[in-house]
């Protein structure tokens, strides 16, 4: 078999993420024809077609999507060997790319962020919000290295670090008949229009789990993509709804109630996740001392 370069094995990859021989030229820096050819070149080594055209764009052959797994893991390990020869140099540099779910990033990625510019001024990120199903599809993909999700987290294919447990609060308006109670039982919400997250967030689940486990299957009255929509929705008086811990410094001076569930609070897992083939650059391990840091863990 003939010798594979890296170059194109970059441009595959692009190919295939974008679903186009334009725009991967476009993100790769080089004309269509050039990367066009590099690919066929990486074909012709193969032994195999990766990709097809059609009017949909570029399609991924049988051979193309299982090639493009052991593609992605190969530029990890690039990646991460030209990391550690930079920290020869002293210095954790390149780009990062973090994806996080949604009642997460506002409330714990500034600080985290602040962080990391501070201790790694070299290192740069990207960052994807999005649901903990699409965010996991992005890694499978090698769109996003890693992920601050709440756990659970199906499947042997993910390794999970916990940072830090958040506890669910009850959100009431300011001035409802529950707001002077320091614990809302679940039967006192009973009669309450609920107000919660759309169904692929996972604090829409988590919350519905806590209201199964006494056998209420609350209607949900109104649903949000946007935490801060629901937040405004049960300030203006809508319903009541749950909320994160997290969140409580940002929504102070609001017209809000945040109550634990009584009689014994409730929580969730606050977990970094990545994929276990992934290769762990040095941009990696230093994003994670600094999460670990941010959020009250010490380093292992």
């Amino acid at each position: 078999m003939k010798s594979m370069e890296i170059h194109q094995l970059r441009y595959f990859v692009e190919v295939v993420q974008t679903g186009s021989f334009t725009r991967a030229a476009v993100r790769c820096s080089v004309t269509q024809p050039t990367l066009s050819h590099q690919i066929k070149k990486l074909e012709q080594a193969l032994g195999e077609p990766l990709l097809t055209r059609s009017r949909k764009g570029a399609q991924t052959t049988a051979f193309g999507r299982s090639f493009f797994r052991r593609a992605i893991t190969i530029l990890g390990e690039v990646k991460a060997a030209s990391e550690d020869a930079s920290a020869y140099q002293g210095e954790t540099r390149g780009e990062l790319r973090i994806g996080v779910i949604p009642t997460i990033a506002p409330y714990l990625m500034p600080t985290v962020l602040g962080m990391a510019r501070e201790r790694l001024p070299q290192l740069t990120f990207d960052i994807s919000e999005d649901t903990t199903e699409n965010l996991l599809v992005s890694m499978k993909e090698g769109r996003v290295e890693l992920a601050l999700l709440s756990l659970p987290v199906e499947g042997d294919e993910w390794v999970t670090e916990e940072l830090a447990q958040d506890e669910i609060l009850v959100a009431l308006p300011e001035k409802h008949r529950l707001a002077k109670k320091k614990g809302i039982q679940l039967s006192d919400l009973m009669s309450e229009p609920i107000i919660l997250m759309k169904e692929a967030h996972c604090l829409r689940g988590q919350a519905l789990a806590i209201c199964n486990n006494i056998g209420w299957s609350p209607e949900v009255f109104f649903q949000s993509a946007q935490i801060e929509t629901l937040v405004s929705m049960v300030e203006a008086g809508f319903g009541v709804s749950f909320a994160p811990e997290i969140a409580r410094q940002r929504l102070q001076g609001r017209k809000l109630a945040l109550r634990s569930l009584a009689p014994a609070p409730v929580y969730r897992s606050i977990a970094l996740v990545h994929p276990r083939q992934a290769a762990q650059t040095r941009a990696f391990r230093s994003f994670l001392e600094v999460c670990r840091a941010g959020l009250g863990k010490s380093s292992a």
